[in-house]
C-alpha cells in the first residue's frame, strides 16, 4: 500500500515494441477497478520527438529526464502510477549517445548516473525481454538493431548495477499476472468496505 502520501511507482522497462504501455494500460484499468486512484505516466520522448525530431546527443537527455520527471510528479495524487519509461533510462540511452572521447559528454554521462541512482529506489521495477516484433508507429525512430542494442544495454545496466527486478514475460494474462504477484496489493475498495480481514490473502 502506498505511505507517506507517496505513490507506488512501477516502471515498466525494456526496449522499444516490447509491449510496455499495453502492460500498463491493463494494469491501470485493473488496479483502478479494485478502488485504486491509479494512473499512466507514458513516456516523454514520445512528446519531445514529436515536436523537436529525433534525440541525436546525450544532453537531450537532460531534458527527456526534466520532462518525464514532471509527468511523473504532475501523477503524485495517485496511489499507484504504471511508468512505461523512467528517469533511470536516461543514463541507458545516455550510453548508447556518448562520445567517450570526448569530455563533457562523459562528465554528461556520469551526471546522468548520479541521477539514475538516485531515482533508483522510487520504483518497483519490471523488465520485459523483446517476445514480439517490432512495429513501426509512424514516432518509433529506432530499427530492430537499435532496439536489440537497447534491450542489451538495459539488462546489463540491471545487472551490473545488481539492481532488483522481476522479468515479465508471456501473453498479456500472464505479464499482467507477474506484476500483480509481485506487487502484492489487495483489492483497496474490499479492504474499505469489509474491513482489513476481507482483503487477506488476496490480491487484485
Amino acid at each position: 500500500m502506498p505511505s507517506n502520501n507517496k505513490p507506488i511507482k512501477v516502471a515498466i522497462l525494456g526496449g522499444p515494441g516490447t509491449g510496455k504501455t499495453t502492460l500498463c494500460k491493463q494494469l491501470d484499468v485493473d488496479y483502478s477497478l479494485a478502488g485504486y486512484i491509479s494512473s499512466i505516466c507514458e513516456e516523454f520522448t514520445r512528446e519531445y520527438i514529436v515536436n523537436y525530431g529525433v534525440p541525436t546527443n546525450i544532453f537531450e537527455q537532460f531534458l527527456l529526464y526534466e520532462g518525464q520527471k514532471k509527468r511523473e510528479e504532475h501523477l503524485k495524487h495517485s496511489d499507484i502510477i504504471f511508468c512505461d519509461n523512467a528517469t533511470i533510462l536516461c543514463y541507458v540511452y545516455g550510453i548508447l549517445t556518448c562520445n567517450f572521447n570526448n569530455r563533457k559528454e562523459k562528465y554528461a554521462l556520469l551526471k546522468l548516473y548520479e541521477w539514475a541512482m538516485r531515482d533508483l529506489n522510487e520504483y518497483e521495477i519490471f523488465y520485459i525481454p523483446r517476445e514480439i516484433r517490432l512495429v513501426d508507429d509512424g514516432v518509433r525512430y529506432q530499427n530492430l538493431e537499435f532496439a536489440l542494442e537497447v534491450d542489451k544495454k538495459i539488462i546489463d545496466f540491471l545487472s551490473i548495477m545488481n539492481i532488483n527486478y522481476v522479468e515479465v514475460k508471456g501473453n498479456m494474462t500472464e505479464r499482467v499476472s507477474i506484476v500483480k504477484n509481485s506487487l502484492n496489493l489487495p483489492p483497496k475498495n474490499a479492504a474499505e468496505n469489509s474491513g482489513p480481514d476481507a482483503a487477506r490473502g488476496s490480491t487484485c
